[in-house]
């Protein structure tokens, strides 16, 4: 096991590691959290780890000292972690980092459900922990089969992982162990967070829950780490370092590109939208950025588009583009890559399924679009030829996000929910 404590910005990555003697003294002062997440990827940009950053900044900023548990093949841990965290990490055993969805779903399960390391881990610790969080159902039941309901157990569904895998395999064991599993977690749960009364009715409806078991937390992002997006790049500058066309209207899709939902908006933009952007003519342009974008998208490089693979700062390609496109069609949650967008000042158009759980609205917040390569076109032309409807939107959004989805936000839902799982506790 290795311990060690994040003390950088969210810039440094520099990391320190703190003696037993300074832990334990801590641990007399201040409420300890236990946070565990299935995976070691933390250092790569998607949206379930966007999530889990998220969520470890608020209980910080809530004043909780938080341990995050995780699983890990290198000795050098991820940057850009939220500072005053605590790493505390176990031996990956199965060597398996990515993934194709489908098979990615077993290993994570194996990682922690099977994983020796992980439950000698999280024994010895889980005296010292006040409440655990588990991220994803395998997490949970990882945890609450060492724990024992000893102390309070929150399980934090990133989606209704049923529904989704429902959607992304037709293979019957992945489908009955993840039902059997998320279905596990929301039963024995002190508490279920979900991000949206979407996610909320179908967890509910599948597997016969109270809703009295379900708190709301919706997916936040730091602000002030996006909010930098424009003071830390120049856009002209760094447009002329990608040799991108400084009087482009550019456009960005950005997200994991292994994970389901996003190569199918991926496969809807290169093979509809780029040719009808090439058809139209002008001066638009696109770039595909995010963690495993596929070697198959290469072969479609052209004029149009260009694509960036395992970016270290998203802010850097937010920096550069007039308007961010969400031509997602299928999937659960909330799109953190929207919020981001939000955050970082930058217009977003995007189908109706892509806003799906934020509380936004057509024409003032976001512009929304039939997925038709006509429709997005004409909302990119709307888009590009008003500079007053991009302020509009970029100001209404910016507010939406602070008001509704930052971090201050999601720490005060965090201490209701502690605070009510304790109560049950006693």
């Amino acid at each position: 096991m290795q311990e060690v404590k994040v003390t950088q910005s969210h810039a440094t990555g520099l990391f320190v590691r703190v003696s037993k003697s300074t832990m334990n003294s801590r641990d007399q002062r201040h409420p300890r959290i236990g946070v565990v997440v299935p995976f070691d990827y933390l250092g790569i940009y998607s949206g379930s780890v966007q999530r889990i950053k998220s969520d470890l900044a608020a209980l910080i900023y809530a004043g909780y000292d938080v341990d995050i548990i995780f699983p890990t093949r290198v000795n050098q841990p991820p940057n850009n972690l939220p500072s005053g965290l605590n790493l505390v990490t176990y031996p990956n055993i199965q060597r398996v980092t990515f993934l194709p969805e489908k098979m990615r779903l077993l290993f994570d399960m194996y990682a922690q459900m099977f994983n020796p390391f992980f439950r000698s881990t999280l024994r010895k610790r889980c005296g010292s922990y006040s409440i655990i969080f588990a991220h994803f159902p395998w997490s949970f039941a990882a945890s609450h089969k060492i724990v024992k309901q000893k102390i309070p157990v929150i399980y934090v569904a990133h989606d209704f992982e049923y529904g989704l895998m429902k959607q992304a395999t037709r293979n019957p064991v992945i489908r009955r162990m993840t039902h059997y599993v998320e279905k596990y977690a929301c039963q024995r749960a002190t508490k279920v967070l979900s991000v949206s009364e979407l996610d909320v009715n179908e967890l509910r409806e599948a597997y016969g829950i109270p809703a009295a078991k379900f708190g709301l937390l919706p997916n936040t992002v730091d602000t002030d780490f996006l909010s930098q997006t424009h003071s830390l790049y120049d856009k002209v500058a760094e447009r002329q370092k990608l040799g991108l066309d400084p009087s482009s209207f550019l456009l960005l899709f950005h997200g994991r590109m292994d994970y389901r939902p996003n190569i199918d908006a991926l496969k809807f933009t290169l093979d509809e939208l780029v040719p009808a952007l090439r058809q139209l003519g002008g001066n638009t342009r696109l770039i595909v950025a995010g963690a495993r974008v596929p070697g198959w998208c290469y072969h479609k490089k052209n004029e149009i588009v260009s694509f960036y693979s395992d970016v270290p700062d998203m802010r850097r390609f937010l920096s550069v583009v007039d308007a961010v496109i969400a031509p997602l069609s299928i999937g659960g949650g909330t799109r953190l890559k929207i919020l981001e967008s939000f955050a970082a000042r930058v217009p977003v158009i995007s189908t109706a399924k892509g806003v799906e759980g934020i509380d936004c609205q057509d024409g003032y917040h976001v512009l929304i679009a039939e997925r038709t390569a006509d429709d997005f076109i004409n909302k990119i032309e709307i888009l590009a030829e008003s500079d007053g409807l991009r302020e509009r939107l970029i100001s209404n959004a910016y507010n939406l996000v602070v008001q509704q989805y930052s971090v201050s936000v999601a720490s005060r839902c965090l201490q209701e929910v502690i605070m009510q799982a304790a109560s049950q506790a006693k």
